[in-house]
């Protein structure tokens, strides 16, 4: 048996078909821009719900100016003043909750943006493995290159054989070491794009700081809103419009909540001892009732609590729907 390589053509076959597995360039820079397209695309869309949001946040402070200045000290009662500022404090829990969301989307696109990156270095590890193969697959190829020069020297009479094979086997080793520098070049491009999530995941991070700073600014301004009161009361006075005030009126007051067994929703008129529970459909057709026998004299008083588990969409279309439909000062 003969102790020399085999230099056959099916041995250069097997060698070729051995590589053929090797992910190209152009696969690896596809997924890469397809990262990037997906990335650009939650951008975008997140964009576009921040510029509804800013929206519906100007409408609720345009709302909260008109009931400020609804306000008046020549008629106002203790009663009247303790309703409005109900209604003024639920406005601005429905900012704070607002905030809140806009902070919980924020968190989101961060654990998102970790997410990509953990994928770049996963695609990184990879792609260092594939390095650390290639490097093998050079070492084997100049063992046997090796082997063939020595080949070489012992045998004479296959030397234009075995020159032939030494061509072929250089030119496999160029291969490798080609695939072997496109490789680290994707490796060098896999880093700078980590790098580039990494300072966005930064500036992302200080964003949440500046939304929390905001939060606890509202916090100072609901706990300064009473000290506050009677001095803005004091600027409506030359107010054309009347005030909305709830003296003389019949006060209709709606509760509402969300709990673990859904949506609450308890209604509440003068001489009812306390409130019943109903459905959305039934206070609006209690309230319909009521502006049909009461006309300008209703007064619809809306109270969202402070732990009501509502989204800020859904406080103000519940608050925004029921005013406007059956409130008297809506209707002039």
């Amino acid at each position: 048996m003969s102790a020399f390589t085999s230099l056959g053509p099916h041995s250069l076959d097997s060698d070729n078909e051995s590589g053929s597995f090797w992910p190209s360039f152009t696969d690896i820079m596809m997924v890469i821009v397809m990262i990037f397209l997906f990335a650009t695309s939650l951008l975008i869309i997140r964009n576009w719900n921040l510029v509804a949001e800013l929206q519906a946040s100007l409408e609720a402070e345009k709302l909260a100016e008109q009931m400020i200045q609804s306000t008046s000290e020549e008629n106002a009662t203790l009663e009247e003043r303790l309703t409005n500022a109900e209604q003024l404090n639920s406005i601005l829990r429905l900012r704070l909750l607002e905030k809140e969301e806009q902070l919980k989307k924020e968190q989101q696109e961060i654990a998102a943006r970790q997410q990509r990156i953990q994928q770049l270095e996963a695609a990184r590890a990879r792609l260092q493995d594939e390095k650390t193969a290639l490097n093998q697959r050079i070492e084997s190829v100049q063992q046997e290159l090796q082997q063939t020069r020595s080949t070489l020297e012992t045998t004479r009479s296959e030397s234009e054989t075995l020159a032939e094979r030494l061509a072929r086997l250089e030119t496999d080793l160029q291969q490798q070491r080609d695939e072997n520098t496109a490789t680290r070049q994707q490796l060098e491009q896999a880093n700078d794009r980590i790098a580039s999530l990494s300072a966005s995941n930064e500036a992302r991070q200080q964003q949440i700081d500046l939304l929390e700073q905001e939060k606890i600014d509202y916090n100072r301004q609901l706990l300064t809103l009473k000290g506050e009161y009677e001095v803005v009361k004091s600027k409506y006075e030359e107010l054309i419009k009347p005030a909305r005030t709830a003296k003389g009126k019949y006060v209709a007051e709606v509760y509402y909540v969300k709990g673990k067994q859904g949506k609450v929703i308890r209604f509440k008129e003068p001489g009812d001892a306390t409130f019943r529970n109903l459905s959305l459909q039934q206070v609006e057709a209690r309230l319909a009732e009521l502006k049909k026998e009461k006309g300008k004299e209703l007064y619809v008083k809306i109270i969202i609590p402070k732990d009501s588990g509502l989204t800020y969409n859904e406080a103000w279309n519940f608050m925004k729907n029921l005013l406007e439909k059956y409130d008297y000062y809506y209707q002039q």
